[in-house]
Formats: C-alpha cells, structure tokens, sequence
C-alpha cells in the first residue's frame, strides 16, 4: 500500500463530504426537474371544485389543473453532522523539507516559515491485530428551508390554483 500521510487522508475525507453534499444536492435537482414536462411546464393533476360564481348551481363545477409540486413541496436535504471512526497505525514523522534547508531550520521556525513534518498513517493497523480494517461513518441530514429561488417558484405555483 502507498504511503498515506494523515493529512491526505484528512483530506480525502473532507473531499468526500463535500462530494457527498454535491450528490445530493444534483439528486435534489433532478427530483425537482421531475415535476416538469418536457416543454418545462409544470406537470399538474386536474381536480374537480364546486363553482364559487353567484350564478353557479349545486352541480356545477370548475376544472383546477394543481401543480404537483405545490402538493408536495420540496424537502431540501444537506449534511448536519458527519463522524468518522477508524483505527490506523500512527507512522514515524517525515520531514517535508530536503536535507540542504534544514540547516536554517532555526530561522525558518523564527519567522514561521519552517515546513511541518508529516505524520505517516498504516490503514492496515487492526488487521495485523486480527480485526480488519474497518471504518465507522455516520452521515445526518436535515431538511432546510427553501432556497429564495425555490419559495418563489412555490409562490408562483400557488398562484395558477
């Protein structure tokens, strides 16, 4: 296995997180997209009212074409909380700097320059323990508010009813 330092693996957990909120938010689109036809209309149910006119009688009715997405309304998700849980083995620290600029290691930690050392991580620690390499992820999402641009074509929407 590569060497991994524990920075990389950092990193490459927050870029999953982040390229988990993006696939919900391209899910939370194309669910939406699907309330349109394809000339972008709003697809709609057609109900039956009693007519309100002051010259309707008992029977007469009015045809409502209902926006199915105003019935339904959107639940926006995203990510609340995330926890990660993994055992690794912790490595010797390796020193990013070559061997020539070491010299003026002293300044470069006066002026705060100096390069930090990498901590290495082994992913494969519990298994040589008998345990496997396991990871423990847990994702929460909550609902939010609409965006404005999502209230107002909400709004719109309830308008045509």
């Amino acid at each position: 296995m590569a060497a991994l330092s524990l920075q990389d693996l950092i990193h490459a957990i927050a870029g999953a997180i982040v390229e988990a909120q993006d696939q919900i938010q391209r899910f939370q689109i194309a669910t939406v997209r699907g309330y349109f036809d394809d000339n972008d209309r709003p697809r709609s149910v057609d109900i039956r009212l009693p007519s309100m006119a002051s010259s309707a009688g008992p029977e007469d009715e009015r045809l409502v074409h209902v926006p199915l997405l105003s019935l339904v309304g959107a639940h926006l998700l995203k990510i609340k909380d995330v926890a990660v849980e993994f055992e690794v083995g912790l490595g010797a620290a390796e020193d990013d700097t070559p061997e020539t600029e070491s010299s003026d290691n002293a300044e470069k930690l006066a002026a705060g320059t100096a390069r930090h050392k990498t901590l290495g991580v082994d992913m494969n620690a519990s298994s040589k323990r008998g345990t496997g390499t396991m990871a423990r992820v847990t994702l929460k999402v909550e609902t939010t508010t609409p965006s404005d641009g999502m209230a107002r074509l909400f709004q719109h929407l309830d308008k045509m009813i």
